[in-house]
C-alpha cells in the first residue's frame, strides 16, 4: 500500500466538516423559526398592554364625565400609564362617530403594526384629538362643556 492509496486522513476530515455543516443547519433553522416565535410574542405582548391602557383610559374618561355630570365646575382626573408597552412608544387617538357623543379611541403602537380599538359613550361632548401615551390628564371645563385628554 503506496501514500497515495491512503484514504484514512480523509474520512476523518470529511466526518468532521459534515457534522459541522450539518450542525450549521439545524442551528440556522432554530434561529429563523424562534426568531419568528418571538416577534410573534412581542406582538401578543403589545396588544395584552394596549388592551389594558385603553380599559384604564376608557375607566378615567367615564369616571371624568359621571364627574362632570354629577357637579357644577370643572373636573380634573389624573390617569397614568407607561410611556411605552412592550419596549414600543404608543399614542392614543380619540375620533368622532356618526352618533353623537360616540367616540372611537384608537391605541397604536409605534413600532409594530398592532392597534386596538375601543368605543366610548359620554354625557359630556370629548375633544378629538391624539396624544402620546404616558402620564395624561382628563379635564372637564365647564366653561366649555367639552372633556379634553391631554398630556401631563
Amino acid at each position: 500500500m503506496t501514500l497515495r492509496d491512503d484514504e484514512r486522513g480523509v474520512s476523518t476530515a470529511l466526518g468532521y466538516v459534515l457534522s459541522l455543516a450539518i450542525a450549521s443547519i439545524l442551528i440556522s433553522g432554530l434561529m429563523i423559526a424562534a426568531g419568528g416565535f418571538v416577534e410573534s410574542e412581542r406582538e401578543q405582548v403589545i396588544r395584552s398592554e394596549l388592551e389594558v391602557v385603553g380599559q384604564t383610559l376608557i375607566a378615567d374618561v367615564e369616571g371624568a364625565d359621571r364627574l362632570a355630570s354629577a357637579i357644577d365646575g370643572d373636573v380634573t382626573v389624573r390617569s397614568n400609564h407607561p410611556r411605552r408597552v412592550g419596549s414600543s412608544a404608543y399614542t392614543i387617538e380619540i375620533d368622532p362617530t356618526p352618533n353623537v357623543r360616540i367616540y372611537e379611541v384608537t391605541l397604536t403602537a409605534a413600532s409594530v403594526d398592532v392597534l386596538v380599538k375601543f368605543r366610548l359613550v359620554t354625557k359630556q361632548s370629548l375633544a378629538t384629538g391624539s396624544v402620546v401615551g404616558g402620564d395624561l390628564v382628563v379635564e372637564y371645563d365647564a366653561g366649555a362643556g367639552e372633556l379634553v385628554v391631554r398630556e401631563r
